[in-house]
C-alpha cells in the first residue's frame, strides 16, 4: 500500500522561482571572485544556500557541460555573466578529496 505521508508537500510558486536558478547564484558568486576557488561548503555559506543544493546544482551543470562537449555543441547550456554577459565556464579540481570550484570567462 501507498504510504501519503512520504510525498513532500507542495510548495508555494515563490519559493519554487527562488530555488529554481540556484547554478545562476552559485555562477554569479564565482564569477564575481575568480581570484579563487571555492569548496562547496565556502560557496554555501557565502550565499546562503545548503552545502548539498550547491553541490546538486554544480552537478547539473557539469552534466550539462558534458552533455554539450559530447554533442558538438547542439545541445548545450551557455552561462552568461550578469555583469557583462561573457560566457563563462565552472572549473573544478580535487584537492585532498575536496573539491574546489573557480569560474573562468570565455569570449562569445
Amino acid at each position: 500500500m501507498f504510504d501519503q505521508s512520504m510525498n513532500p508537500p507542495p510548495i508555494d510558486a515563490a519559493e519554487f522561482e527562488a530555488h529554481k536558478d540556484l547554478s545562476g547564484l552559485i555562477i554569479q558568486f564565482l564569477c564575481r571572485n575568480q581570484e579563487k576557488g571555492f569548496s562547496a561548503k565556502e560557496i554555501g555559506n557565502a550565499v546562503g544556500l545548503k552545502e548539498g543544493d550547491v553541490n546538486n546544482s554544480l552537478l547539473k551543470l557539469s552534466f550539462s557541460d558534458i552533455l554539450g562537449e559530447l554533442t558538438g555543441g547542439l545541445i548545450s547550456r551557455k552561462h552568461a555573466s550578469s555583469r557583462d554577459q561573457e560566457l563563462v565556464k565552472i572549473e573544478d579540481v580535487t584537492i585532498n578529496g575536496v573539491i574546489y570550484y573557480r569560474c573562468v570567462k570565455k569570449r562569445s
